[in-house]
């Protein structure tokens, strides 16, 4: 009978190491790999030129930037102080229709986005009469054509005195949308074994969702609120029809567009556009890593 050798883990670690150290690209992956690279790094590069000669654009001479778009010349950074001067709609100042801005692009999606996930959790895990009907009214609403009912909707607003105020931010608390069925498929994939054990430790079923389910969704819920929260910073024509006496800051460079073309003061065009990407930018910088990575949920082994 032959003598079997001793096998060990170590030696089969030097196995392995040496068997994917002799493994080699082939040229045309090598080829598909350099092809991908250019391709990306192309793509990532327009992204920030675009950025790039936003903010330069705001520097150049105005009489220098109507000759050359596109051209290179000296740079006055003290056009970003004349948008803070020049740029107002309605009687509101630059820094007023960001306070606008703020209010309504960050309370809005925050109240939407939670109301959406509360609804979901509570037809996903709950069975009560009219739960699948709620789902089913949801699912018909997201699917039907919004183009028309602008009237409707300015005529509702204009009977309860919604119109130019803060309170219109009230419309927000809508569950009907489309983001509910993100939050339902995500829950209906969350096991209640959790609810299950929290229960014997006595919790109560607000107890349940508001430390238990809920963490679990915050990166989801942080992902589509900063979606919505971009959307709603960067549009214009809900304020310019809702709230012509409170205008954002969208609206405002959207009024001061057709005065810097026949004025020729597009620097300052630039300027303000570039003064309004920041906070997206800067949100996206430190939020990220925490949006873009992966959520695994695990715990309990069924």
């Amino acid at each position: 009978m032959k003598k079997q050798r001793p096998h060990s883990f170590a030696l089969e670690q030097f196995s392995l190491l040496h068997y994917w150290g002799k493994k080699h690209l082939t040229p045309t992956e090598i080829v598909f790999r350099i092809l991908a690279f250019l391709f990306f790094a192309a793509v990532s590069f327009s992204y920030l030129y675009l950025i790039f000669w936003c903010f330069y654009s705001g520097t150049r001479d105005h009489v220098e930037f109507a000759k050359d778009p596109f051209g290179f010349s000296s740079m006055h950074f003290d056009h970003y102080g004349e948008v803070f001067e020049k740029i107002e709609s309605n009687g509101t100042s630059f820094f007023g229709m960001i306070l606008n801005s703020v209010y309504f692009s960050f309370l809005g999606p925050l109240i939407c986005i939670f109301v959406s996930c509360r609804l979901a959790y509570t037809t996903s895990k709950y069975k009560f009469f009219g739960s699948g009907l709620i789902y089913l009214v949801i699912i018909v609403v997201i699917t039907l054509p919004i183009y028309g009912s602008q009237s409707s909707m300015y005529r509702l607003l204009f009977q309860l005195g919604w119109l130019n105020s803060r309170l219109m931010l009230l419309t927000s608390i809508n569950g009907f949308t489309i983001w509910y069925l993100y939050f339902y498929g995500f829950f209906k994939s969350v096991s209640w074994t959790y609810a299950e054990a929290a229960k014997i430790d006595g919790a109560n079923p607000w107890q349940i969702y508001y430390r238990i389910m809920f963490p679990q969704a915050l990166p989801m819920f942080g992902a589509l609120f900063l979606m919505l929260w971009v959307a709603d910073w960067n549009s214009y024509g809900t304020a310019l029809i809702y709230l012509p006496k409170m205008p954002t800051l969208a609206v405002g460079i959207y009024q001061f567009q057709t005065l810097a073309r026949y004025n020729n003061r597009m620097d300052l065009l630039y300027a303000a556009c570039a003064l309004s990407m920041l906070p997206p930018l800067i949100l996206f910088v430190f939020c990220n890593k925490a949006l873009m990575s992966n959520v695994s949920i695990g715990g309990i082994k069924e």
